[in-house]
């Protein structure tokens, strides 16, 4: 039976060439539209290398210090003594690290370049929550990290730059006004992966500037972010508890400045739509409001299929009461209404999956970052398949299955006269 409504879409198909051309066409754009939409989410929510873990991590990407006397406040990054004494201590996450960012000129010993770099100081715990694919070294050590030594990580694309090669391990580059030798070569990160990208990783304890002590807000303010690895997702809970303490008994120490760390910490999804450390998005008014724009997006196309259903419909309605007459009930003739349908559809949704991918890629500059680098491990997602199918049949549902209850309602004397 599959088999016969199939050979008869399309039949279908090949009676009304121009019409079917134009309706697959309007279906295409709408369905690459709306994977346009889901490819960013996707990209901005869905883990990869070097971020496999995102849906484990928690992020404190704002802290808020405040001193009762003078009723002053100051919202930014925090210090490394905050770090120290609020996340090292912490035993529930796997792993913490700490990180902050620049962008600074490098140079080569006896060759002084002008070109900037973006850098991160981190410390050993940001190679245990990302999962680089070194081509050449390993990270800086322990000892390199307690010892302050100067010690980089570098990007392929870096080190072709400066270096002329990838074969970089054992020389040396300048910045910040310090050699530091380059101990290992990555695998170029994607700018998509926010929190892991940069051209140079150091240790932060290789420059002092960091990790000086202030008098401004009794120490509390400094530049730094952090990102927590849990064991798994249900210990989110626990280690915001286990945190709210350790803030209680830190801020219990200082005489007259507090820390907070306002909604910190947050999950991905919670950046992916919208989030940050100050402002918090409800996730049901990211569902509303996308949900929304995907509904409109399919209304357009089921609007226009409509018609091209009904037309069909109509010149078979022979054909349906002979079928009616003969037994076939309701149910059976709107599955084969939606099957037929549904063919029509899938070949529009096909054509729009690939047109998802050259849409993005023009659109990449303004719809993600200036020269952002599209991998294929976050471009092809399990997800993005059932998401095709889920609109794919959702389309179907929207244009054919007004038209499928109508042709059910007629009577069959009605059917024949016609």
């Amino acid at each position: 039976m599959i088999r016969h409504y199939f050979r008869q879409a399309l039949q279908m198909l090949k009676e009304n060439p121009l019409v079917n051309t134009i309706s697959i066409l309007g279906t295409a754009l709408s369905i690459a539209m709306i994977l346009v939409i889901v490819l960013v989410f996707q990209i901005n929510n869905a883990g990869y290398v070097p971020e496999s873990n995102r849906n484990r991590m928690l992020y404190v990407l704002g802290t808020e210090s405040y001193c009762e006397a003078k009723t002053t406040r100051n919202r930014g990054a925090m210090s490394a003594e905050v770090v120290k004494e609020c996340f090292y201590s912490l035993q529930t996450p796997e792993v913490v690290t700490a990180k902050t960012g620049d962008k600074r000129p490098v140079s080569l010993p006896g060759k002084r370049l002008f070109a900037e770099y973006d850098i991160i100081y981190t410390d050993i715990g940001f190679w245990n929550i990302f999962d680089f694919h070194f081509l050449q070294g390993a990270p800086f050590t322990t000892a390199d990290f307690e010892s302050g030594l100067p010690r980089a990580v570098i990007s392929e694309e870096a080190a072709r730059q400066l270096l002329g090669t990838t074969d970089a391990i054992g020389k040396d580059i300048i910045f910040d006004y310090t050699t530091y030798k380059i101990c290992g070569v990555v695998k170029q990160v994607s700018t998509a992966a926010r929190q892991a990208y940069a051209d140079i990783w150091a240790p932060y304890t290789s420059k002092a500037g960091l990790i000086e002590q202030s008098s401004s807000y009794e120490n509390i303010t400094g530049p730094f972010s952090v990102i927590m690895l849990a064991k798994n997702k249900s210990d989110f809970e626990t280690i915001k508890t286990e945190l709210d303490r350790q803030i209680e008994v830190y801020n219990t120490a200082k005489q007259d400045c507090k820390v907070s760390f306002m909604n910190n910490p947050i999950t991905h999804l919670d950046i992916a739509i919208g989030s940050h450390g100050f402002k918090k998005v409800p996730l049901k008014d990211y569902l509303i409001n996308t949900g929304s724009n995907l509904l409109f997006l399919l209304l357009i196309p089921a609007i226009n299929l409509i018609s091209v259903v009904l037309s069909s419909v109509r010149k078979r309605r022979g054909e349906i009461g002979l079928r009616k007459a003969f037994g076939a009930t309701k149910g059976t003739i709107v599955r084969q209404v939606l099957f037929e349908n549904m063919v029509l559809t899938t070949i529009g949704a096909i054509i729009g999956f690939g047109l998802s991918f050259v849409f993005l890629y023009l659109s990449r500059s303004f719809m993600l970052a200036k020269g952002i680098l599209l991998t294929a491990d976050m471009l092809f997602k399990p997800e993005l398949f059932i998401a095709v199918l889920f609109f794919a049949f959702l389309l179907n549902l929207l244009s054919a299955g007004l038209p499928a209850l109508n042709i059910t309602r007629q009577q069959i004397v009605e059917a024949f006269n016609d």
